[in-house]
């Protein structure tokens, strides 16, 4: 469920990076329970005398072949060490410290543990304390065992990673703005021409209007002075 992913490919997906302390204070994992999503990261800071295995809801205390195991304190240079494990999925994971009795005296933890219901991690707390014996894996696996420097590495390029999709998010929605300007730009542009070829054919049509009256006119004035000349004639030939 949890696996080790090569370095190389952990600081490329990484999203965040969780620090669990294991027996800073006691039989306790701090915080006991975290919240993380797929290509996170987990550091497990193991103190002397402990250790963090992988175990399931229905076996306590128990690991499965599949399953996470940091090795003991002693494979850590002192502490110089950590174990980190790559989140491969969205599902709750338990574990515990199989050294002695700890798991049986409540030295449990988990990731995306519900909060409430049967699943929570008081209920496996509770049924760890049934249980017979704490199992340890063979040797290390699911994990690697990495330094600061490494580590550090990877909440860098967690960092930067989202930096990354911030500013690609930016440059997605600055293109489209400028592309929404520019067409905004072109239906004004377009919208003004219409408008001047639209007042084009009105001053044509109100040229065409005026030489139409005028020619209206003209006949007008020639008519009323035919007819004028042509009374003046009659009544000049009555009085002859």
């Amino acid at each position: 469920m949890y696996r080790y992913v090569a370095p190389a490919f952990v600081t490329l997906v990484s999203a965040a990076v969780h620090t669990v302390q294991v027996g800073q204070s006691g039989l306790v994992f701090t915080p006991q329970t975290i919240s993380a999503v797929q290509g996170d990261t987990v550091v497990f800071e193991l103190f002397p005398g402990h250790n963090v295995v992988e175990g399931s809801l229905d076996s306590p205390c128990q690991t499965g072949d599949d399953d996470f195991y940091s090795g003991p304190y002693s494979g850590t240079d002192n502490g110089a060490k950590k174990f980190v494990v790559n989140v491969t999925s969205n599902d709750p994971v338990y574990y515990f410290c199989s050294v002695q009795r700890h798991c049986q005296s409540g030295m449990v933890g988990g990731v995306n543990i519900p909060s409430s219901g049967s699943d929570t991690i008081e209920a496996y707390s509770s049924a760890a304390a049934n249980a017979q014996q704490a199992e340890t894996p063979d040797q290390l696996r699911g994990g690697q065992l990495l330094d600061d420097t490494q580590i550090a590495s990877l909440s860098s390029s967690a960092s930067s990673g989202s930096a990354s999709a911030t500013a690609s998010a930016s440059s997605t929605s600055s293109a489209s703005s400028v592309s929404s300007a520019s067409s905004a730009s072109s239906a004004s542009s377009a919208s003004a021409t219409s408008a001047v070829a639209s007042s084009a054919l009105a001053s044509r049509s109100a040229s065409a209007a005026t030489a139409s009256a005028t020619a209206g006119a003209a006949g007008v004035s020639c008519g009323q002075v035919s007819g004028i000349t042509a009374i003046v004639l009659g009544v000049a030939a009555w009085l002859v």
